[in-house]
C-alpha cells in the first residue's frame, strides 16, 4: 500500500493537519495519506494499525507546531519523555526502519534544539524540512507535494485493453465453405443451359463468365505486387499517418473523401437512368460518409482516453499503428514531462515500456506463423472467398465443358486450355495469398525492429529523467489530463 502517514499531535492546529491530509488524499488517491481518525476503521485495534502502516509507508511526516517539544500531559510532565507518546514512538519506528522522514514546520516554527529531544528521536533534527504557513499555503503545499511525488507510490492501475469488435470465425467457417464449395461444384455444372450459341463464334455464357472470373483473379494480384514493389514508400507513409492522432490524419486527407463522394454523386445524377441511378448511389453514398462520421467521432473519443487515462494496456493482437501510436503517445509525454520526473511518472512509463516489449514479442511469433496460421488467425474470410471464388470458377468450367459435349464440339484441345486456365487462375489465388503473407511478415518483423530501438532510446530517456534532483521541485508534475495531447 506504501502512502504518506502524518504523525501529528493533536491540538489547535489540528484542522491544519485535516486539511492536508485531505489535499494528499486527493491528489495520491485514497487510502494513499494516513491520518488517525479518518483512516482508522472502528473496531481495528489502533495500537496495531499505527505500527503496521508506520512499517508500511513510504514516507512519514512528522508535523511540527509551535510548542511541540514542550508538550505536555495533565500531570505536567513532557509527553515526549514518555516511552508510550505515539508521536514519539511513530518516529522511533520511522527512523529504526529507515523510512524517509519530512518534518513539517507549522505556521513559521523552527526546528527543535537536538537537547530538547530524547536521544532516540534527536536523529530528527539532522532532516531536512519543509515549512507549512497559512499565508503561503498554496505555493508550500505545493513544494510538499512536489517532493512527496518523487518518493510516493500513487494509488493507479492500467486501463485493461479494449474488447476486440467483430466476431472471430472458428471451425464452422471451414465447414461452412467446404459444403457451400460441394454445392457450387455440383450445382452450377446442372443449371440448364441453351445451345443456341453451337455453330457460332459466340461462347457458352457460363464460359464467359468462367474467363471473367479468371481475368479477376489477376486484379489483387497486381493490387499486392505492387504494393511489395513500392513497399519503402507505402512503409514510410504508414509510419506517418500511424504516429498522428486520427483528427489531424482526417484534417489532412478530408479532400480524398470529399472527392471520393462529389465524383460519385455527380455520376448519380449524370447516369442514363436519371434519378433511377441517382437515389440508389447517393443513398449509399450518405450511409457511407455517416459511418465515416461515426467512425471518426469514435476514434476522436478514443484518441482522448488513451491521452488522459494512462497507462491503456495494448491489446492481444495490436495492430501496427496501435503499436506506433502507443510509442509515439510515450515519446510526446515526455516531451511535456520535466526532470525529474515523479515516482508515478517514472512506474507508469516504465510499465508501458514493459506493454511495448510484449507487445513486439507477440509480434515477433506472428511474423513466425505458418501460412495456414496466419490465414485462419488474421484472415479468414479472405480464405474462405477465395476458397468460394475459386470452386464458382472452376464449376463454370466444368458446365462449359459439358456444354461443348453436350452440343457435339467437345475436344481435347478445348478441355486442356480450360484446364490450364483453371489451374492459371488457382495459381493467381496462391500467389496472391503468398505474396500477402510473404509482405505482412515483412512488414511485421520490419515493426518489431523499429519499435525496438525506438523503445530503446525512450528507456535511456526515462532513466535520464528520473535521476535523483539537483534542486527542490517548486510545483507537483502535470497530469495528463491537465494539457490537452498536441497533434
Amino acid at each position: 500500500m506504501g502512502g504518506v502517514f502524518i504523525n501529528y499531535r493533536r491540538g489547535d492546529h489540528s484542522e491544519t493537519v485535516e486539511h492536508l491530509y485531505a489535499e494528499l488524499d486527493r491528489h495520491f488517491g485514497r487510502g494513499q495519506a494516513f491520518l488517525d481518525r479518518p483512516s482508522i476503521v472502528p473496531g481495528q485495534r489502533f495500537s496495531d494499525t499505527l505500527r503496521a502502516r508506520v512499517d508500511d509507508c513510504e514516507v512519514l511526516l512528522a508535523v511540527i507546531h509551535p510548542g511541540w517539544a514542550d508538550v505536555r500531559d495533565v500531570s505536567g510532565a513532557r509527553r515526549l519523555d514518555d516511552e508510550e507518546d505515539w508521536v514519539r514512538r511513530e518516529i522511533e519506528q520511522a527512523l529504526a526502519s529507515d523510512k524517509v522522514l519530512i518534518p513539517v514546520f507549522l505556521d513559521g516554527v523552527t526546528a527543535p534544539r537536538p537537547a530538547e529531544l530524547p536521544p532516540s528521536i534527536r536523529e530528527l533534527v539532522g532532516r531536512n524540512g519543509q515549512p507549512l504557513r497559512r499565508t503561503h499555503w498554496a505555493s508550500d503545499l505545493a513544494e510538499l507535494i512536489a517532493v512527496l511525488e518523487g518518493l510516493v507510490r500513487p494509488d493507479w492501475r492500467p486501463v485493461p485493453a479494449p474488447e476486440e469488435r467483430g466476431v472471430r470465425p472458428g471451425r464452422w467457417l471451414g465447414v461452412l465453405t467446404a459444403v457451400l464449395a460441394c454445392a457450387v461444384l455440383a450445382g452450377v455444372p446442372a443449371l440448364p443451359q441453351d445451345d443456341s450459341w453451337a455453330g457460332t463464334d459466340v461462347l457458352p455464357y457460363t464460359l464467359s463468365a468462367a474467363l471473367m472470373s479468371t481475368a479477376l483473379l489477376c486484379a489483387p494480384f497486381v493490387a499486392v505486387a505492387a504494393v511489395r514493389l513500392v513497399r519503402r514508400s507505402v512503409d514510410d507513409l504508414e509510419r506517418e499517418l500511424h504516429a498522428v492522432r486520427h483528427r489531424t490524419y482526417i484534417r489532412h486527407t478530408w479532400p480524398i473523401g470529399l472527392g471520393i463522394v462529389l465524383l460519385g454523386g455527380y455520376g448519380a445524377l449524370r447516369g442514363d437512368q436519371g434519378m433511377a441511378v441517382a437515389l440508389p448511389l447517393l443513398l449509399v453514398l450518405g450511409v457511407a460518409v455517416a459511418r465515416a462520421a461515426v467512425t471518426h467521432l469514435r476514434l476522436k473519443k478514443r484518441d482522448d482516453d488513451l491521452w488522459a487515462r494512462w497507462p491503456h494496456r495494448l491489446p492481444d493482437r495490436v495492430n501496427r499503428a496501435g503499436l506506433r501510436r502507443a510509442v509515439a503517445r510515450l515519446h510526446v509525454r515526455l516531451d511535456r514531462m520535466t526532470a525529474p520526473l515523479s515516482l508515478e511518472q517514472r512506474e507508469k512509463a516504465a510499465w508501458e515500456l514493459d506493454d511495448i516489449a510484449d507487445a513486439v514479442r507477440r509480434t515477433e511469433r506472428e511474423a513466425g506463423r505458418t501460412r495456414r496460421a496466419w490465414l485462419s488467425q488474421d484472415h479468414p474470410w479472405l480464405f474462405a472467398g477465395y476458397a468460394l471464388w475459386l470452386a464458382l470458377t472452376a464449376a463454370l468450367f466444368v458446365a462449359s465443358g459439358l456444354a461443348y459435349a453436350a452440343a457435339g464440339e467437345g475436344t481435347v484441345r478445348r478441355y486442356v486450355v480450360m484446364g490450364v486456365v483453371v489451374l492459371i487462375g488457382t495459381a493467381l489465388a496462391l500467389g496472391t495469398l503468398e505474396t500477402a503473407h510473404r509482405y505482412q511478415r515483412r512488414q511485421r518483423r520490419e515493426l518489431a525492429r523499429q519499435v525496438t530501438g525506438f523503445r530503446d532510446g525512450l528507456l535511456r530517456r526515462v532513466a535520464e529523467m528520473s535521476l535523483p534532483p539537483r534542486t527542490k521541485p517548486t510545483a507537483p508534475a502535470l497530469r495528463p489530463e491537465e494539457y490537452a495531447e498536441p497533434d
